[in-house]
């Protein structure tokens, strides 16, 4: 880890826990521009999703999501950021592009928690 990333990282982590999710986005934002590809990018990425979609910027948030995914498709947030992802473009009525995607986390992660959430989102989506 550089100097400063676990710190500043715990910081954002603990202005999203005070639900002070605007000001959590624009630190993980802003960690996510200073420590470009570090260990904890996937999470900071993520949690910069989860504080975006709070704050009602679900593209900004799916944006988010896709890069916590993009930036490591197999690591312990992949799945539920890949769930994320197709859940927010539903939201964004991207419907095609979210069935593609939600049916993805399956195919990646049978038999987790977010696959069977993906199932769910699925069929609320009206996927065939």
């Amino acid at each position: 880890l550089a100097v400063g990333e676990q710190a500043d990282f715990d910081r954002a982590q603990e202005v999203l826990g005070t639900g002070d999710f605007r000001a959590a986005a624009d630190l993980f934002k802003t960690f996510t521009e200073t420590y470009s590809g570090g260990p904890l990018s996937a999470d900071a990425y993520f949690l910069l999703g989860e504080s975006l979609s709070q704050v009602g910027e679900t593209a900004n948030a799916a944006r988010a999501y896709l890069e916590s995914f993009s930036g490591t498709p197999n690591g312990p947030r992949a799945p539920e950021a890949l769930l994320k992802l197709g859940q927010s473009l539903g939201t964004l009525g991207q419907v095609p592009e979210a069935c593609v995607t939600l049916r993805e986390v399956g195919v990646r992660f049978p038999g987790s928690a977010p696959a069977q959430q993906a199932e769910t989102a699925l069929l609320g989506l009206g996927c065939t």
